[in-house]
């Protein structure tokens, strides 16, 4: 069964998300679609999206966490991302993009800054910048990175 996005209270020892604070509502403009949902489709007028289920989305936002066991498909164009869990399609980050040791990211990857911690995966079509390119640019070298 599919359960209602909403507001996912955090256990005792869980990463508490975009700087909400235990007990605290999320800040202005979060979105977290919590473990077991299920979310398809465009994602507008959010500032932080963090994910615990499954998202399939078109997504332009401030930030981008996908916690451990989250997964995000589809296209996001953010100024930070967190990744602990899996990414796969286009990501774009004008800032930092972080992958924790639990965290794949895969597809067309844009980034300003980038740091994998040890056993983190990237792959696909990756390039620093933090935009696609315009097609009049070469494209940018194919790498992947084994854990």
């Amino acid at each position: 069964p599919r359960g209602i996005v909403g507001i996912a209270a955090s256990q005792p020892g869980e990463r508490t998300p975009a700087g909400a604070r235990t007990g605290d509502a999320a800040p202005s403009g979060t979105l977290i679609v919590g473990q077991g949902i299920e979310v398809k489709g465009e994602i507008d007028s959010c500032r932080i999206l963090v994910v615990e289920g499954q998202v399939e989305a078109a997504l332009k936002a401030e930030t981008l966490e996908v916690l451990k066991g989250g997964v995000f498909r589809g296209s996001a164009e953010v100024e930070r991302a967190e990744i602990a869990g899996t990414v796969d399609g286009t990501l774009i980050v004008t800032g930092e993009l972080a992958i924790a040791p639990t965290g794949r990211v895969c597809g067309t990857i844009r980034y300003g800054r980038i740091t994998i911690h040890s056993g983190g995966e990237i792959a696909g079509d990756i390039d620093a910048g933090g935009a696609l390119p315009t097609q009049q640019m070469a494209p940018a070298v194919r790498t992947e990175m084994a854990s």
